[in-house]
């Protein structure tokens, strides 16, 4: 812990930079909207401007999380959709001014990575030939584009009968339809079997329309949406006839087989904004124009839950790079206690009120009246901290009136054996409460990943207080 106490943090960007969400509804004609980081972060920590309530603060933590965040699957290098986890304001550092020859402008600290033509890079490690990865996404709906079949999809593709239509043989999974009717000619059965060619589709309103009738003879024609009698064809619904078919990606000109599924209109509304909605808005790499040093600035990062822990910021893919919450550049919390927008206890962290003992078995009663003298002892420091920053303390100076515990957020990389070494350690009944509540956690992923190790470890070494061979 006092590692991660004085642990230095760099990966930051500035206020300004731009975060884009998606719509949760199809009403929006736009694609995307975007707002800043640090919007976004004094809503995350101090609620609204009307409340400025811890109770508040939470509500728009649940708000911001449920939005959907463009991330970039590096691998298939599609945008796909994630969602906030936290927000962190990073206090005052040192920023550079990053220009594209493409127009796009980002401010970060030299710590920070993006995605690059060479893989994950820091800034302060780009050279003369990194580029930087860009996407645009359209406000406006792509325009269908005609599908050119790959060679192993034609030798795939399947045939069945048409249901429901007569004077149609046959319908493909590639949204090719059969017709035994002559072109211009309905009623003479006498030429059915005689030229059989394929249904030429009408396209309105961005899709491929056949126009049927339900029986030869009949002049009632009705036009139907190839994507449907695809579906009805080769995956007939049943008794269900509520349900849509929903596009895996927005070509509507993309009618193949593979491409569709049953669902509800909600579902499909889902997959217009989540992964697949933006196939055809990929990432390009672009060459940069200029790094300029920029100056001091208060900094912000982010927290995604998508494995890429990526996001699009200033339309660059940006990691989210934060690493350790230090008492040495993050003042942010501490200063909102002092001023009174959050709770003492967002900052600080305090044992529960109970019975405990310490390592040399001695008891102890930790009361509420003690609980809350001490709350107020840590909002006395933290007042005091505001004071020092204010008269132009250094944070790592001012910090040392903070109350050691002070809640931190870091991340700690082990591999097996460093693991069994903490736990030989810190997973035993005299050990620290905080760090037992810790292994507790750590323990059922350790089984997870190494079940055969753990089990031996479990019926030798667990709470034995050993160290690692």
């Amino acid at each position: 812990m006092q590692q991660a106490r004085t642990h230095r943090i760099g990966c930051c960007l500035s206020g300004n930079t731009k975060v884009r969400f998606g719509y949760s509804s199809l009403s929006q004609e736009e694609k995307y909207y975007e707002e800043t980081i640090e919007k976004l972060a004094n809503l995350w920590h101090y609620g609204s401007k009307n409340q400025q309530t811890s109770q508040d603060a939470k509500y728009m933590q649940e708000s911001i999380s449920s939005r959907t965040i463009f991330t970039l699957d590096t691998k298939t290098n599609q945008i796909v959709s994630s969602k906030i986890t936290n927000i962190y304001i990073n206090g005052e550092k040192e920023t550079y001014t990053i220009k594209t020859v493409s127009g796009k402008e980002i401010r970060a600290t030299l710590e920070h990575q993006f995605w690059t033509n060479q893989g994950w890079k820091r800034l302060k490690d780009f050279n003369n030939s990194t580029q930087l990865c860009e996407v645009q996404l359209a406000g406006n709906k792509i325009t269908p584009q005609e599908i050119k079949f790959l060679e192993k999809e034609m030798f795939d593709e399947k045939w069945i009968p048409v249901r429901n239509y007569e004077g149609y043989n046959k319908i493909s999974s590639l949204d090719l339809l059969h017709s035994y009717l002559p072109q211009g000619e309905r009623k003479d059965r006498s030429q059915l079997f005689s030229n059989l060619k394929i249904k030429k589709l009408s396209k309105s309103k961005n899709y491929l329309l056949p126009s049927l009738s339900h029986e030869i003879g009949s002049d009632i024609v009705s036009q139907v949406n190839i994507y449907r009698l695809v579906m009805e064809n080769f995956k007939p619904l049943g008794e269900d006839e509520q349900l849509e078919v929903r596009y895996f990606n927005e070509n509507s000109f993309d009618n193949r087989l593979e491409n569709f599924a049953w669902g509800s209109s909600k579902g499909n509304q889902i997959d217009n904004i989540n992964n697949n909605s933006f196939s055809y808005n990929r990432g390009i790499f672009v060459e940069i124009e200029s790094i300029e040093k920029f100056g001091k600035e208060i900094t912000y990062d982010l927290e995604v839950e998508h494995p890429e822990h990526n996001f699009i910021a200033n339309g660059l893919v940006v990691h989210n790079s934060f690493d350790v919450q230090s008492y040495r550049f993050c003042s942010g919390k501490v200063i909102a206690v002092a001023e009174g927008k959050t709770d003492i206890e967002t900052a600080f962290y305090l044992r529960p009120v109970g019975k405990y003992s310490d390592r040399q078995g001695k008891k102890y009663y930790y009361s509420i009246e003690q609980r809350e003298k001490d709350l107020q002892w840590c909002l006395e420091a933290a007042k005091k901290y505001k004071l020092d920053m204010e008269f132009g303390m250094s944070e790592e100076h001012a910090r040392g009136k903070i109350p050691f515990d002070y809640r931190q957020h870091f991340v700690v990389s082990f591999n097996c054996r460093s693991v069994l070494h903490f736990l030989d350690l810190r997973f035993k009944k005299n050990a620290q409460l905080e760090i037992k509540k810790l292994c507790e956690l750590m323990w059922p992923h350790v089984q997870d990943w190494v079940p055969n190790i753990a089990e031996w470890y479990e019926k030798n070494r667990l709470g034995k207080a050993k160290l690692a061979p």
